[in-house]
């Protein structure tokens, strides 16, 4: 439904069909096909709760996919018909976020249909969803065992398969997906994505793989290239943000920072949110922004018509090709400027998008050639961090009670790889007694937890001085850095957000640099800070660092106890110059397309005048 503060707002409720994302695990359309083909034969609260997702009553399905309507039809007659609509009952499951339901109803199914592939890869999903990877990669093996022909298929079990850190051959099976499926914009996406993380970066190669991506599905033929925007430099502007990500998310703070310290009689913030399952910080942000457009069943040129009729001068994509983007509404450029920021660190690859906010650590001048967009690099940086209201004290390092050292890392499991484990086991060894801390997401998965442990065990690490854990409440979370001395960053991918809560809960982070983005953003965050030494440039230097650190508790001492002031003393956390930075430049790429708008329309005045004088003569 489309939330609105006034009637300007609202939008048709008749929408284009999205197309499924495969930034997330691919979903297989049987459940359409069953209800096309059966619909006469489904139970009438069947087509009921179908009906209620396509409106979005999610309340309304859980209360007709009860759990006594669900056994009556586990108790009924074997058939074709049962199956249709036991994995039909999973799927709105599935959609309303009870996973667990569904996970226990489709283990029924595969009981049910053993040679079924769709219904492992049901179980597939499900499995990622909630956080057991391997059970996830099992299920989409067994479905690839039986349909190895299926190119979905196989981008699935790539996706998780590199979440098991297998990172190379994951991609391998995701780029011959995108090769048999080389019109799904959203799987090209998943690939350009997940090819940070592969343990040796090669720059030219990820860049042309961008703009190869824009040639296919956003060609420079889409794009509108005239609009009517009042040219005025100094009128208020509207500002548009586009993102999937207005919900529990990483992008959220850094969103509601904007909305809350927005000059409103500069701008006037509208959101277009596709989100997929809203939450409260949705209906916080939502009621934050002047006008909010719920887009994520509208199709991407019925969302650029839109955006052009609320006259949006800037409109800002917060997404890149991440999960759920919504680049293809920009390549219709329905707003004069189009810039990017905060949630991608690369370029998109297209000539729609007109700018990319970043900052000189980040991106040094040499890095224009890799980029699409005109870098503009903000004074401060694009990363503002502003800690929760209420966070954890800080505690003494646990060096001085527990007399060992501890590192530790939590982050994506996307981001370990086997050269970056080897590094940090070597060092463990070189500093006597210590441990290793791992949290991530899908940590508590035992299977997972045992190739790990296998893995470090091969570098000589005894499992015994590690621990590994799943995601945690925020402030639990927040809690687990008082468990640790020094956090060791990930790369070639570096941490983000996870790095500044390691350094305001008082740890610091030993990070090494490299010359892609992705390998930059600990410099960027540690230089702010006035800590630019725990950054290192080589991998012995990486180790010689982490290891001279840990030699000496008492300046992890000094160091605990002076972060938090050191942070709010820095540009990381000075919201206001944040703030400022942010609008003064769009501000001047304001300025500067009304300069280029003016001169566009003197110009054909001019052509005009001639044409009408040689016209008379």
């Amino acid at each position: 439904m489309i939330h609105t503060k006034n009637k300007r707002d609202q939008v048709s409720q008749k929408r284009k069909p999205r197309r499924s994302t495969l930034n997330k695990p691919i979903d297989n359309c049987l459940a359409e096909i069953s209800f096309n083909k059966w619909e006469s034969q489904l139970p009438r609260w069947l087509t009921e709760a179908r009906t209620a997702i396509v409106s979005g009553n999610r309340e309304d399905v859980a209360e007709i996919l009860n759990p006594e309507r669900i056994e009556q039809v586990l108790k009924g007659q074997p058939g074709q018909l049962k199956i249709v609509v036991i994995y039909n009952i999973v799927k709105l499951l599935r959609e309303i976020g009870q996973i667990k339901r569904a996970e226990s109803l489709c283990a029924k199914l595969v009981k049910l249909q053993p040679d079924n592939y769709i219904v492992y890869n049901e179980m597939g999903i499900l499995s990622r969803r909630l956080g057991n990877i391997s059970g996830a990669v099992k299920y989409f093996t067994k479905s690839k065992e039986i349909n190895p022909d299926d190119p979905k298929i196989w981008a699935d079990l790539g996706c998780n398969t590199v979440g098991l850190g297998q990172t190379e051959s994951g991609i391998e099976l995701i780029r011959r997906a995108v090769e048999k499926m080389p019109e799904n914009n959203y799987l090209h996406s998943n690939l350009l994505f997940l090819l940070h993380y592969l343990p040796e970066l090669d720059r030219q190669e990820i860049f042309n793989e961008h703009k190869k991506w824009a040639q296919i599905h956003a060609p420079s033929s889409h794009a509108k290239t005239d609009h009517d925007n009042d040219p005025d430099p100094d009128r208020k502007l509207r500002i548009g943000y586009i993102s999937p990500d207005f919900h529990r998310h990483v992008v959220a703070p850094r969103m509601e920072l904007l909305l809350d310290e927005h000059d409103r009689d500069a701008v006037e913030v509208y959101g277009y949110g596709s989100v997929e399952r809203p939450d409260e910080v949705t209906t916080n942000l939502r009621n934050k922004f002047d006008h909010y457009r719920d887009i994520w069943k509208v199709g991407d040129q019925e969302v650029a018509g839109i955006i052009e009729q609320d006259k949006i001068d800037i409109l800002v994509d917060l997404t890149g090709h991440c999960n759920n983007n919504r680049l293809l509404v920009l390549a219709y450029k329905p707003a004069p400027v189009q810039v990017t920021y905060f949630g991608y660190s690369d370029t998109t690859g297209m000539q729609a998008i007109d700018y990319l906010l970043t900052d000189s650590l980040l991106t040094p001048p040499q890095s224009q050639k890799f980029h699409t967009e005109q870098l503009i690099c903000l004074p401060g940086g694009v990363v503002c961090y502003t800690p929760q209201a209420k966070s954890p004290d800080v505690t003494s390092p646990p060096v001085v009670q527990k007399g060992y050292i501890t590192f530790g890392a939590f982050t994506s499991i996307y981001r370990f790889n086997n050269r970056l484990l080897g590094v940090w086991a070597e060092i463990l060894k070189s500093t006597p007694n210590s441990r290793l801390l791992l949290g991530f997401r899908g940590g508590d998965d035992a299977q997972l937890q045992h190739r790990f442990l296998s893995q470090l065990e091969e570098c000589g690490l005894s499992p015994e001085r590690i621990e590994i854990c799943g995601t945690k409440p925020y402030f639990t979370y927040l809690e687990q850095y008082n468990e640790v001395d020094i956090v060791l960053d990930t790369f070639p991918e570096n941490g983000g957000i996870t790095t500044c809560d390691a350094l305001w809960m008082g740890v610091p982070v030993i990070s090494l640099v490299g010359d892609h983005r992705v390998e930059r953003a600990g410099l960027g965050m540690l230089s702010k800070i006035g800590m630019e030494f725990f950054v290192a440039s080589t991998l012995d230097e990486y180790v010689s660092k982490a290891v001279a650190l840990a030699a000496k508790p008492d300046a992890l001492v000094k160091i605990r106890g002076s972060m938090r002031n050191r942070m709010m003393a820095s540009p990381l956390c000075d919201k206001d110059m944040f703030i400022k930075n942010i609008e003064q430049a769009h501000r001047n790429i304001w300025k500067k397309w009304c300069k280029s708008k003016i001169a566009k329309l003197q110009s054909k005045d001019v052509n005009k005048e001639q044409h009408v004088f040689l016209g008379d003569r």
